[in-house]
This record gives C-alpha cells, sequence and structure tokens, in this order.
C-alpha cells in the first residue's frame, strides 16, 4: 500500500478469492481491532462467492485508531485517516483488475466496519454496496448529528447491522450513522438481532452474499 501515508504506512494489502483474470466483483474487507488482515479474510469467508477477488488492508498494531469511535475524530487523527488511505488503496486494486467501485462491496466489523464507513462518508460514489457490522461513523454525537457527506451515494446499498445486547454500539451512533447515509441517497437496510453481542451472525453474512451475487449476475 505505497499510497498510505501515517501511521498505517508500509502495512500489507492480502488478497484471496479469485485471481485477476477470473475476478468479476470485489470485496474489502477491513478487520476489527485486534485482528488482522488474514483474520478478515477468515471472518468474511461465509460471505465471499466465485468470481469475488478480497482485498483485506493491514492495520498496523491490528488496531485502526487508538481511541473509542464515540471520541472526536480530531482524537484518532491521523490514525483515522491513514486508515481510508488503506482502504483507498485497496479500491485502487481492485481497480487495477478491472474491477470497478460500483462492483466492490466494502464491509468491516467493529473498528473495520468505523473505517469503513468514514472512507465512503469521505468518497461518495456508487458502490457496490457497504456493510457496517457492529459499527458506525466515528465521532461524537455532536459531531455525528453535524455530518452531512458531500455528494451522492447514488442508491448505494447499506447494510447497518448490530446487536441489541452489544455493548460496544451506541443506538444513538447508529441512528446518526443511518440517517447520514439515508441523506446521501443510500438505501438503507437496518438490522438489530436480538440477544447478539459483538459479532457477526448468519444473517448479515447471507446479506453480504446477497449483495455480491446481484452483483456477479449483472
Amino acid at each position: 500500500m505505497d499510497s498510505v501515508s501515517g501511521p498505517h504506512a508500509g502495512q500489507p494489502l492480502l488478497t484471496a478469492g479469485a485471481p485477476a483474470l477470473a475476478a468479476n466483483a470485489a470485496l474489502v474487507a477491513c478487520h476489527g481491532r485486534g485482528a488482522t488482515a488474514q483474520g478478515g479474510i477468515n471472518l468474511f469467508d461465509p460471505a465471499s462467492r466465485h468470481g469475488v477477488a478480497v482485498f483485506a488492508p493491514q492495520a498496523d498494531r491490528s488496531r485502526w485508531f487508538p481511541r473509542p469511535a464515540s471520541a472526536s475524530r480530531s482524537a484518532n487523527e491521523p490514525w483515522l485517516s491513514s486508515s481510508v488511505d488503506c482502504v483507498a488503496a485497496a479500491l485502487e486494486a481492485a481497480r487495477a483488475i478491472d474491477v470497478p467501485s460500483e462492483r466492490t462491496v466494502l464491509v468491516g466489523f467493529s473498528q473495520g466496519a468505523c473505517v469503513a464507513a468514514e472512507f465512503v462518508r469521505r468518497n461518495p460514489a456508487r458502490y457496490g454496496g457497504l456493510a457496517l457490522l457492529s459499527g458506525t461513523l466515528p465521532g461524537t454525537i455532536d459531531e455525528l448529528g453535524s455530518t452531512s457527506i458531500d455528494g451522492s451515494l447514488a442508491r448505494t446499498p447499506v447494510l447497518v447491522g448490530y446487536g441489541k445486547a452489544d455493548p460496544h454500539v451506541d443506538r444513538a451512533g447508529v441512528a446518526e450513522t443511518v440517517r447520514t447515509f439515508e441523506r446521501a441517497d443510500a438505501v438503507v437496510d437496518e438490522r438489530c438481532y436480538s440477544d447478539t453481542r459483538h459479532e457477526v451472525t448468519d444473517d448479515e453474512f447471507a446479506a453480504i452474499g446477497t449483495l455480491l451475487e446481484e452483483i456477479l449476475n449483472d
């Protein structure tokens, strides 16, 4: 990831799934805090499909930013901007094998979800999909309440999934995240799972798989 600056510069971008000549869609997988790029590939393997190239950036010291996602954005700089660079590098790698953003699904779990959300906030476009699992846009509630996206997501499907019993996901943050993406012309699918804590559900894997299948069948 030569284009990445800041704390995550020099970290690897792992690839898996379909080889370049056989890839008709891409999945950018952002791991959670304490995990690795390979762990992200393994985590999202149930959602992958034939014909999908997987790109997984690695965070320095396995954390995308040092403070809680609910802290002010400035408190998590320069890590937050560096993490956005990592997602951009993954998308550029997908484009290098002729898979454009509108055929690429971005997924993230926990901190990785916050990173994927922040990337799309800063880079509005039509994506194949965005799946935020147990994570929200980063920032304080006051920051999120005044957040807008400078551009259109052009009907990008956005999955926001979280457990009702998850102590790490703030419901007010979820509501503001949903509002922000809906105002930018995304199609948001919010799913709250009863008796689920900080984990990914089979239903979420299936939903991501469906997004990829729709791209592959297009």
